[in-house]
């Protein structure tokens, strides 16, 4: 899709100034020529790399009306422009423009062959991280494939993540749960937290603890066990910040 007209693209930049979340701060941010991730973690607009990476990528996309590789992160992009839609009375041109160029990035999300792409690039930085972590403990974080893609509808940055620990091998002990729960899906690792403090049950303890005080809720459903709660990766690797521990990451796709 080609980029908006020049009166559209001012309206875009304008909604996105304007936008109260990580969104408008990176903006803000990227036209006052800061653009480095660590710059835009320091100044307080994204929790973590890729947290930035994906905004940067986004802002990009919606002013230029290219799509992102990624289905997820065109996904991404699609939430994105929803919320600016709801929060803006844009001009029927603006709209327009929004609205088609949001068809094509839902399209791309959902197209069997990129997913099947992003899904074998997941799955090998999931081994990855597995590898090089394989002879120590901790609390892992993972999930499924679909799941990813399967946002909470009450908000559309949380997703379903396991958060458990164990004393065993991470890819030992995840492999064995996906065994026992009968997914038609491998399981991804995300995340693997460590700590030369606190035993991997602490550790655990104080994330679910957080996660429900900030109303990150579990899952209510019958099969899926008590670990299992809807948040997001940033929100995950900020209370780990907070926690002082080891931040083990898989790469994500771009």
């Amino acid at each position: 899709m080609s980029a908006p007209p020049v009166g559209v693209e001012l309206e875009l930049r304008e909604a996105m100034a304007a936008n109260g979340g990580n969104l408008g701060r990176v903006f803000v941010l990227m036209q006052e020529g800061i653009t480095s991730n660590a710059e835009i973690i320091e100044a307080g607009g994204a929790a973590n790399s890729g947290a930035a990476s994906n905004l940067k990528t986004t802002i990009n996309a919606i002013l230029s009306g290219e799509c992102p590789t990624s289905p997820s992160l065109a996904a991404q992009a699609g939430r994105t422009i929803g919320g600016l839609i709801r929060d803006n009375n844009f001009t029927p041109e603006a709209q327009l423009y929004l609205t088609s160029f949001r068809s094509v990035l839902d399209a791309h999300s959902q197209d069997p062959e990129a997913v099947k792409r992003e899904d074998r690039e997941l799955e090998l930085a999931s081994d990855n991280l597995e590898r090089s972590i394989e002879d120590l403990d901790g609390v892992y974080v993972y999930t499924f494939p679909t799941y990813l893609r399967t946002v909470q509808k009450t908000d559309p940055e949380r997703y379903l993540l396991k958060i458990g620990s164990t004393e065993r091998y991470s890819s030992i002990r995840i492999k064995e749960q996906q065994r026992a729960t009968n997914m038609p899906e491998d399981p991804l690792t995300l995340r693997v937290y460590r700590s030369s403090l606190m035993s991997p049950e602490e550790v655990e303890s104080h994330f679910h603890s957080m996660l429900t005080a900030a109303g990150h809720s579990r899952s209510t459903g019958k099969r899926s066990g008590r670990e299992w709660f809807f948040t997001n990766l940033e929100f995950l690797d900020t209370l780990a910040t907070l926690l002082k521990l080891e931040i083990h990451k898989a790469a994500e796709p771009r």
